[in-house]
């Protein structure tokens, strides 16, 4: 019995030492160029309109941990196209990518929090992916940490670090935080006056009209 055992297993006997299952599992399985022929091939049904066999090819990948699929597959399931909307595994999937450092999740996962896009609106969520987003540099990211520092909306109002965030926003090209600093700067106090009873006294501009969040989240795979 023991001689029938071996020879119909013989690669229990053969397999190198130190290697696991899990490495001969990942071995046998496809390739990194394999991988990415089918990611590619779900961007060419998305193209087409084809959502629901973008959605069946992207999600093994997703499964396999790529970032850029769960990305995807949590755009679908947020839109509902080629699936049914499931809002809630869309956020999961996005901050699955979010917290793997893909940029574009975290800002999608920020404004589904902003929103309260078919989940509970949560702005101290929010704050904490725009400034991931925001420390890696993207405008609406940044652009809206500053308003939620204005307003203290999920986090501490802040005047300094809202002026900071949209500077940053505005240096990049993000128009509503260039709009923002033109308003705010000369509203802000300016020098004391110069001693003496014939000082001109300090005038400030009047306060401006409340900060609006950029709402327009980029969805595209």
């Amino acid at each position: 019995m023991p001689a029938l055992f071996l020879a119909l297993f013989p690669a229990a006997s053969g397999a190198a030492p130190g290697v696991t299952v899990q490495e001969q599992i990942e071995k046998s399985g496809p390739t990194r160029g394999e991988l990415r022929a089918r990611f590619d091939e779900g961007v060419a049904s998305y193209d087409r309109g084809d959502y629901a066999r973008a959605y069946e090819i992207w999600l093994p990948l997703a499964q396999r941990d790529d970032l850029a699929a769960m990305r995807n597959v949590a755009l679908l399931l947020r839109k509902g196209r080629g699936v049914e909307r499931d809002p809630e595994r869309a956020l999961y999937f996005y901050e699955r990518a979010a917290h793997g450092g893909l940029v574009s999740a975290q800002v999608n996962a920020a404004f589904m929090h902003l929103a309260g896009d078919g989940v509970p609106q949560d702005y101290k969520t929010a704050s904490f992916w725009f400034h991931a987003a925001a420390i890696a540099g993207v405008p609406a990211a940044r652009y809206n940490l500053g308003v939620m520092y204005e307003k203290g909306l999920g986090v501490e109002n802040d005047p300094a670090r809202a002026l900071a965030w949209y500077a940053l926003a505005a240096q990049v090209g993000h128009e509503q935080a260039l709009q923002r600093l033109m308003q705010l700067v000369p509203s802000l106090p300016g020098p004391p006056p110069p001693s003496g009873a014939d000082a001109a006294p300090s005038v400030t501009a009047p306060p401006p009209p409340p900060a609006e969040l950029d709402y327009l989240d980029h969805e595209a795979p």
